[in-house]
């Protein structure tokens, strides 16, 4: 039998669960929108996590763990979710015990933009760079940093939450609780409420719009939506340039679903004009979308279980015990 890893990707948006081939290859996916509140949504990993293991079955695949990647905080120790700003109620939730009695193998927890960061340095990793940065635009502002192959954590596990640094003093209330956030006013989410809040000026029922909206009337030629794209690329080309000064990476690389974007309208955020590092360091950093496209999540719940397991590139990013 081919082995596999089982890989559950949770986000605010979505929960997507596959099978991961040890190269990082998927070998089955399927996705669908997250109920958000911890009950409904393990409830639907465990149905997609039975339709993933029926696959696995009719196909000679053997599932040999479980990699699991989350928004933090989390306790990675005790394989613990602890009430990751939107994920409402995902308090103390033991997800590793959960996966590892549900499906029968080991299952491994990882900050989502860590995992990232270890799927990229395994399989999207042309150059074998040990310096490695990601950054996750999606529901969240997410950062992942590998240094000299080995992931920072910092001294809880919860480290480099570019997301969280103040963008404007005293700015929009993030979910985190705190003001001026870089993820209250560039995360998916954030563009659409900040341009559904712009657009609903004078009206009585304003029509809610996502980032995805925003960038399709932007690419359509609606000027006042291009004009609030582009200016939120630039905020977010702000949280990149920060990322790169703060940790010298060799690639930068950018995932989640405002990727998507078409290229010209996400080009602006990965440009680092006025960068203090990008005169000097520019010529030996590459800033660029991650190679997974829409697959990024589950690559990166793999990756998570793979580089504990040993993935086919023979690459490992080393984890501080």
């Amino acid at each position: 039998m081919t082995p596999v890893v089982l890989a559950v990707d949770i986000g605010a948006t979505k929960i997507a669960v596959g099978l991961v081939h040890a190269d990082g290859a998927i070998a089955f996916q399927s996705r669908e929108r997250s109920p958000v509140r911890a009950a409904p949504s393990l409830a639907l990993i465990e149905r997609l996590g039975r339709a993933a293991e029926a696959h696995a079955r009719r196909n000679g695949l053997a599932i040999e763990g479980t990699g699991i990647a989350c928004g933090g905080p989390l306790d990675l120790e005790k394989g613990l979710v602890l009430s990751p700003p939107n994920l409402p109620d995902w308090d103390r939730i033991p997800l590793t015990e959960q996966m590892e009695t549900s499906f029968g193998a080991k299952a491994y927890l990882q900050n989502d933009a860590a995992a990232g960061a270890i799927a990229t340095a395994l399989w999207d990793n042309p150059d074998a760079v040990r310096d490695v940065t990601y950054i996750t635009v999606s529901s969240g502002i997410g950062c992942g940093v590998i240094t000299d192959g080995f992931l920072y954590t910092g001294h809880t596990g919860n480290g480099s939450e570019l997301g969280h640094i103040p963008l404007i003093y005293d700015g929009r209330t993030c979910n985190c609780g705190l003001t001026g956030c870089f993820e209250a006013y560039v995360s998916g989410t954030s563009i659409g409420k900040r341009y559904t809040e712009a657009k609903a000026k004078g009206m009585a029922t304003p029509r809610p719009y996502s980032a995805r909206n925003v960038a399709d009337a932007a690419l359509a030629g609606d000027e006042e939506a291009l004009a609030f794209w582009q200016s939120s690329m630039g905020m977010l080309a702000r949280a990149v340039r920060a990322a790169a000064d703060l940790f010298d990476p060799a690639l930068l690389v950018i995932g989640g679903g405002v990727t998507e974007a078409d290229g010209e309208l996400f080009a602006p955020a990965m440009a680092l004009v006025g960068s203090s590092m990008a005169a000097s360091v520019g010529q030996r950093l590459t800033v660029r979308k991650t190679g997974f496209g829409r697959n990024s999540g589950v690559a990166s719940a793999a990756a998570v279980a793979w580089n504990e397991i040993g993935s086919a590139t023979g690459v490992k990013v080393r984890i501080r015990e």
